[in-house]
Order: structure tokens, then sequence, then C-alpha cells
């Protein structure tokens, strides 16, 4: 799931960033973010709720190895984050999002693989997790799931996106993760698939 991201500035983005007490801060215009790249995320730390971008492959603060590519770590499944030693903490402090005007998700078909570009009305609200790595590099991960209703006929996953007063819920420091992840799993906004 989710190998290209496309991020855009619109009243939606604003109205979301705004509601984090983030006012008059625009996305940039960003068009097929790859793993690895740069992607605009909103995350909470010590000092507040901010927005920045961090490098969309989770590099986890305790490695001994410069960031790599030798897990593939840009999505989380969800499944299994509370089991996972690299998405463990960051789940339990570190939640994000991931303001999203659309993703890229290919379909296998006999003739070879059908693009499709995935949409909301409004904006993508993409639950994430971050980490810092020796104060250097901060990365994400996006929560993945089993795709959800029609969308299963594209793809076997799918991302955890969320309503307005979910994505309230996920950035709560306060929130039981249990209870919290057991809230967002099943949880999606109305996806609209084009075919590229």
């Amino acid at each position: 799931m989710c190998g290209r991201l496309f991020v855009a500035p619109s009243k939606a983005a604003e109205a979301l960033l705004a509601s984090f007490g983030l006012a008059n801060i625009s996305l940039p215009t960003v068009n097929n973010i790859a793993p690895t790249q740069a992607v605009p995320v909103l995350f909470r730390d010590e000092e507040g709720t901010h927005m920045g971008p961090m490098r969309w492959w989770l590099h986890p603060h305790w490695s001994p190895d410069p960031p790599n590519q030798r897990f593939a770590m840009f999505n989380a499944r969800i499944e299994s984050l509370l089991s996972s030693k690299a998405y463990r903490d960051p789940v339990r402090y570190r939640r994000a999002i991931v303001p999203a005007a659309a993703f890229m998700e290919w379909k296998n078909e006999p003739e070879g693989k059908q693009p499709y570009y995935v949409e909301t009305n409004g904006v993508l609200k993409l639950a994430a997790i971050w980490d810092c790595w020796k104060e250097e590099l901060w990365s994400c991960s996006i929560l993945t799931q089993p795709a959800l209703g029609e969308f299963r006929a594209i793809h076997d996953r799918m991302p955890v996106s969320l309503s307005d007063e979910l994505a309230h819920e996920w950035m709560d420091p306060r929130a039981d993760v249990k209870a919290l992840l057991a809230t967002v799993k099943g949880e999606s906004q109305q996806l609209i698939p084009r075919a590229f």
C-alpha cells in the first residue's frame, strides 16, 4: 500500500492545521513523493505541535546503523505495531499525521499494473508514527491495514485515514495506546480511486 504520495495546499488542509493551533501554515505542492523522500508531517513533541518534513521511511532512534533501506519501513502494519521493536515506542509516544492530497496504488491486471490516483473530499489525514535518530534524522511510517470494502478490488491493504475527531484523538499524548489502536483500526475516510 501507498508507494507514492501527493501533497497540496487546500482549505481543508489549512483547517486541519489550524485545529491543531498551526494557523497560517500552508502545505507545499509536492507530487509523486517516493519512500525515503521528505514528506510533510504533523507531529507533537515536548515543546508542542509542529509541521515539518520527515524522511518517509522510519529509522529507529536506537539503531546503531546509519539510515538505510534494509527493511521496508515506510509503511507500518497496524496489526504488529505493539509487537515490533521498531514501532512499539513510536506508537506509544510519537504519533503523527501525514496530510496528503492523494496517494497512488497499483492493481495487478493480466496486462500489467494499473495505477490508481486515490483521493478524498478534502485532505487525507493519514495516521503515522515518527522517530528521531541521533538528533539528525526525523523519519516516519504511515499506518496500513487490511483493505476495506470496494478498495479490496484494487489492493489488499490501505492506509489508516482519520476523521477530524479521530485525528485529534490520535495525536493526544494522554490516550491509552491499546484502546486507541482498537478505535482507529478499520477507519478510513471515503476514498475516491481514479484509474490513471
